[in-house]
């Protein structure tokens, strides 16, 4: 049996040789830019806490065979503050029980709550195992077709049924045909107000106001939004980063949207800010945006408090794309967060750094 310990910088060259080897998408990414993205978002994270570490699983022989990366978050419960441990990007090299040992040794941690929000089924299994739960209405995901062809044949590729070239350009013809279809129901209206680019500023004098409302919150500060927005906008392999602030005509802000545009692909939505009274002008210009930019389908994790919301806006909702699961020795921080009762966007959760 192998042992956990905190990842060590001088552990990176192993981690980049397993992450190639069980990712080979990652093998996209040069061995440089690999190891910044892992100096960058574990040891040069804002909320960097040696306490709150990253962790390898270490063989009998010093090889390493698995790897979770562990972000460490500040959030708001009750008024207080509590800290987090995000879990992300965990790999095993053919042993489960490493996965096992390795989450067993983040639940020891320090942390008032262990979060992650991209668990798949076999990373649920050992967090339910360990004493976790999955938070179901959080693992609900909609999403917005908007070139009905094109979504179509992602789901063929997802299925493996596959598409001819041919086949292809009729597809994308089609789309183009019923784009411009004036009365096509699948194009949003143009919405009252405007958007402009998200400051750091307006997020931060602003958050509280569209998350406080809740007995979990996110904190942040200048360094920590700016350090977000950083690696997002950096990372293009999901599109072009996109961060806008709606106002109404009297210059008042309604809320914001961050995303992840892929004109001609999937958009992924990252964070949506609102008030109850708001949601629905910020939901619109967000929709307006997204099929402006030619996007196949948008994207999103449903917040249960703006489920109405939602529904009425032509959308697919998928259970357990990714699941979030919890685990914390505070049952009041769990009830919460089971009830709704937390603001917990991907923004505070798997970034897709790794």
């Amino acid at each position: 049996m192998g042992l956990v310990r905190n990842f060590q910088i001088d552990d990176i060259p192993q981690i980049i040789e397993l992450n190639t080897r069980l990712f080979p998408e990652s093998s996209s990414l040069s061995y440089d830019i690999q190891k910044n993205i892992f100096e960058e978002a574990c040891f040069r994270n804002p909320w960097y806490d040696p306490e709150i570490s990253s962790l390898v699983h270490i063989e009998p022989d010093g090889r390493i065979s698995g790897f979770m990366a562990v972000i460490p978050r500040q959030m708001i419960f009750n008024g207080k503050l509590i800290r987090v441990g995000v879990s992300q990007h965990l790999m095993a090299d053919k042993s489960t029980l490493a996965s096992l040992q390795l989450k067993k040794q983040f639940f020891k941690g320090p942390q008032d709550l262990s979060f992650t929000d991209r668990g798949v089924d076999v990373s649920r299994t050992i967090w339910e195992r360990l004493g976790g739960v999955t938070v179901f209405h959080g693992s609900v995901y909609w999403r917005r077709p908007y070139r009905p062809f094109g979504f179509a044949t992602s789901i063929l590729k997802k299925n493996k049924s596959g598409t001819d070239n041919i086949l292809g350009q009729i597809i994308s013809a089609g789309d183009v045909i019923l784009s411009n279809i004036p009365f096509n129901p699948l194009r949003p209206p143009k919405p009252p107000g405007y958007t402009k680019d998200l400051t750091i500023q307006e997020f931060f004098d602003s958050i509280s106001r569209f998350s406080s409302f809740r007995k979990l919150h996110p904190s942040y500060d200048h360094k920590s939004i700016e350090w977000l927005f950083y690696m997002l906008e950096k990372e293009k392999r999901f599109g072009s980063f996109r961060k806008k602030a709606v106002y109404d005509d009297s210059d008042r802000l309604l809320g914001w949207y961050l995303y992840n545009l892929k004109t001609g692909g999937r958009s992924e939505v990252i964070q949506i800010a609102a008030e109850p009274r708001t949601i629905k002008q910020v939901i619109a210009h967000l929709y307006n945006e997204a099929w402006e930019g030619k996007t196949v389908e948008l994207c999103g994790r449903l917040d249960p408090h703006f489920m109405k919301e939602f529904s009425d806006r032509l959308n697919l909702f998928i259970p357990g794309r990714n699941w979030m699961c919890i685990h914390s020795r505070n049952q009041e921080i769990m009830n919460a967060i089971q009830a709704g009762d937390a603001f917990l966007s991907r923004l505070e959760g798997d970034l897709w750094f790794f």
